[in-house]
């Protein structure tokens, strides 16, 4: 088969598979995504997140995890964007969070297409990547015409929002590229403004030190009182910037049962969450991503969550 009947398949493939949007980049980084990224950890901007640094080298030659590597399918998925219910005190998690963790639902879905591409180029190699891989992602879904990086960095797709799920796989071979997604934010930034914290230090550029998605998931160590009080009542990832984003007023929920939400978990008050203890903390969250965040930082999490839910009703 040739390469763009390959092509065609594979991302027919994919779409069985359950994505929304599928598309093919390039898998060489070019020049300048290299220099932006090496700007990025320059001025500190992986806060504690060491990895990022150790492994940039990998993530700007993709031939370091798949020697040959030609091309990346990219694929996205849609997740649950509705607000979930609002009891009194509801201990803020980000939407993504909210159902079974992504990493293992698309990894499934991705192992189908990787099969269906090793079958239909004959000795052709793969490696996937779930937001598990030194990979640019965002680059690619956007070489791969997904979506463009918005403002706040998130892709998004166009007609859809930014309530998406990345993943794909590196191949040996050479697809035909699609055509890269045009920027169509404009002057808008609500995104920007509406960022409690000033982690959208300007256009496209996100401080991830000051992030609250970083700050209760990622951080070690104290937090700085200012960056504390300006978590709100988030206890696991941010959603504001999506929030504020006019391109989500196109969001439909995703179709997968699995990226729904729970209602246990979305429907959590910051005083339930305070009661957990450890063994609670891994019942609850059991099978979401919020277990990543491990038992210590969501307690701590919480605490600075009630402390300014306190300031707000004084």
């Amino acid at each position: 088969m040739d390469a763009e009947g390959a092509k065609r398949a594979i991302l027919e493939e994919a779409r069985r598979a359950g994505f929304d949007r599928v598309g093919v980049a390039p898998a060489h980084v070019p020049p300048e995504e290299s220099e932006r990224l090496a700007a990025w950890l320059a001025d500190g901007m992986h806060g504690t997140m060491e990895w990022m640094k150790s492994r940039a080298p990998l993530r700007t030659d993709p031939s370091r995890l798949l020697p040959g590597a030609r091309s990346v399918v990219v694929a996205a998925a849609e997740y649950e964007s509705a607000e979930p219910g609002a009891p009194a005190g509801r201990a803020r998690i980000s939407r993504y969070a909210l159902g079974r963790d992504y990493h293992e639902v698309l990894r499934a879905m991705l192992r189908k297409v990787e099969s269906a591409a090793r079958e239909l180029l004959a000795g052709a190699k793969t490696r996937s990547f779930v937001d598990s891989a030194p990979v640019l992602e965002k680059m690619y879904a956007q070489r791969a015409g997904i979506g463009w990086r918005g403002k706040h960095s998130n892709v998004i797709v166009p007609g859809g929002g930014s309530w998406f799920f990345l993943g794909g796989f590196l191949i040996d071979h050479e697809l035909p590229a699609d055509a890269p997604s045009t920027d169509r934010c404009g002057s808008c930034r609500a995104c920007i403004d509406a960022c409690p914290t000033g982690a959208i230090v300007r256009p496209y550029v996100v401080d991830g030190s000051r992030c609250i998605s970083y700050l209760t998931i990622e951080h070690r160590g104290a937090v700085d009182d200012e960056l504390a009080r300006g978590s709100g009542e988030w206890v696991f990832g941010c959603d504001i910037c999506q929030e504020v984003c006019p391109w989500n007023r196109f969001a439909r929920g995703t179709r997968l049962p699995d990226l729904k939400a729970r209602r246990d978990v979305a429907g959590l008050t910051l005083e339930r969450a305070r009661t957990l203890g450890r063994a609670g903390f891994e019942r609850m969250f059991r099978g979401t991503p919020v277990l990543r965040a491990g038992w210590e930082r969501f307690r701590e999490s919480v605490e600075r969550a009630i402390r300014n839910r306190e300031r707000e009703v004084e």
